[in-house]
């Protein structure tokens, strides 16, 4: 940066400073304070600093907005090249590459089934309303709020679970993609969502005889696949694509990872075979047992999930079964499933505490979603699980009777439990141990013989 110093020059015994502004040359007489020519060179100096010092702050000042001036140019030039190498992101995009982030969070593929539709409708839903809008940095909080009355009641009318988990997907995918997609702010991030109020619907359990007629009446791989979940309370996912090699016919269990926690641990849930499953497995040709235990339901759920549903609901329909709340569906109402697959599940759960199975003996059975109760219900004995379903009814025989575990098979399972007991394993131990005594104690089959 060049400043305006100025130069001494001296004509006689009087010096001067000269300077120069756009290739003009100007000059003045240097004085001291007494209006007296200056002669001394040492006064000259600090008389030309003194005086060039307000015509240096101007150039410095007019220096400094020159070099803005070219930084912002520059700014502007990387801005352009920028824009040229990475361009913004197209909302057409976004999905694939929020795929490919490896900053997204590790969602199973039933729930990122889910995000994509959620977030397909909110692009096709751009494409009708704002087709001028192409890339994601485009989309401010105007029309957000825009497409939140939408799914308020402007276009569809969603339930608050429902309208705040599809927002929750958008700002989701905003922030993941916030870079590649250059965002300054996420329209989603802030946005009201909806207060619950009530109760969050659920699917409810089933009656045995509502059981038994969803199984009696149904045939083929559809017959296995609801006394699979019957008695196992395994989800969908995991009934249909249960693999031979998941399945021991021997000894009598079922081993198998579920889909839902699969992610952060692979520990496998082992669920006894209840003897009407076990016949239903048993009845199948070795000959036929390839890869998955039902091969056409397994290919059906994995390429058109949907198409699985439906049937499932439909089997539900003709069984008697109203698959959907009294009251929703007409007049706008979106329509609130009561009762599906997942029903089973909870059935499952139903009748186990009916017959006074221990909480943690059903837990270890169906597993959990969560880390933490998986973590706890994961020392529970075998012979624990095996009485737990051996307390499920029968589906195929309305006059058959729950299968007792007898006496003997409990006492060698408590001394081999009471054998293994180490100071490492003693909480571990103990809770298994007291799970099956509390069991045995609700039987009263068990307390007769034992006491004779």
């Amino acid at each position: 940066m060049k400043h305006r110093t100025g130069y001494l020059f001296k004509r006689g015994d009087n010096f001067y400073v000269a300077w120069e502004i756009e290739g003009k040359r100007f000059k003045r007489a240097l004085r001291d304070s007494n209006g007296q020519p200056i002669t001394s060179k040492r006064e000259a100096e600090a008389a030309r600093d003194a005086f060039m010092a307000p015509l240096a702050v101007a150039d410095e000042a007019e220096s400094l907005t020159a070099i803005a001036s070219k930084l912002e140019g520059r700014k502007a030039e990387l801005a352009a090249w920028d824009e040229q190498q990475n361009p913004p992101l197209p909302l057409a995009h976004a999905w694939a590459k929020y795929m490919q982030s490896n900053k997204r969070p590790d969602t199973g593929p039933d729930t990122l089934a889910v995000y994509e539709g959620q977030f397909g409708q909110f692009v096709a839903w751009m494409k009708e309303h704002h087709p001028e809008v192409t890339e994601m940095r485009d989309v401010g909080d105007t029309i957000a709020e825009e497409y939140a009355s939408y799914l308020n009641g402007g276009g569809v009318k969603l339930a608050p679970g429902t309208y705040n988990k599809h927002l929750n997907v958008l700002a989701l995918v905003f922030r993941v993609l916030s870079k590649a997609a250059k965002l300054t702010v996420n329209p989603w991030a802030d946005m009201e969502r909806k207060p619950l109020k009530g109760k969050v619907n659920h699917r409810r359990e089933l009656t045995v005889d509502q059981l038994r007629k969803l199984c009696q009446s149904a045939t083929g791989e559809m017959r296995i696949l609801f006394a699979i979940g019957i008695y196992s309370g395994l989800r969908l996912r995991d009934c249909a694509t249960l693999r031979w090699d998941e399945v021991d016919l021997r000894r009598n269990f079922i081993s198998r990872v579920p889909n839902k926690t699969v992610r952060y641990s692979e520990k496998p849930v082992f669920v006894p075979l209840h003897p009407d499953l076990r016949g239903m497995l048993g009845e199948i040709p070795e000959a036929s047992r390839g890869e998955y235990v039902l091969p056409e339901t397994a290919a059906m759920y994995l390429n058109h999930k949907k198409n699985l549903v439906v049937a499932i609901q439909k089997h539900f329909i003709d069984s008697g079964i109203v698959t959907h709340k009294a009251g929703t569906g007409v007049d706008g109402k979106r329509a609130v499933v009561q009762f599906g697959f997942h029903s089973l599940r909870h059935s499952f759960v139903s009748i186990c505490a009916e017959a006074n199975v221990p909480l943690s003996v059903v837990q270890s059975i169906i597993g959990h979603s969560s880390p933490a109760m998986t973590q706890v219900y994961t020392h529970t004995s075998p012979l624990a699980a095996r009485q737990a379903v051996a307390a499920l009814p029968s589906m195929t025989d309305d006059k058959a009777q729950p299968v007792k575990v007898s006496p003997e098979s409990i006492l060698s399972e408590c001394r081999a439990l009471a054998k293994g007991l180490t100071p490492a394993n003693l909480a571990e131990k103990k809770a298994a141990l007291l799970a099956l005594l509390n069991s045995a104690a609700e039987d009263g089959q068990f307390a007769r013989e034992a006491r004779n």
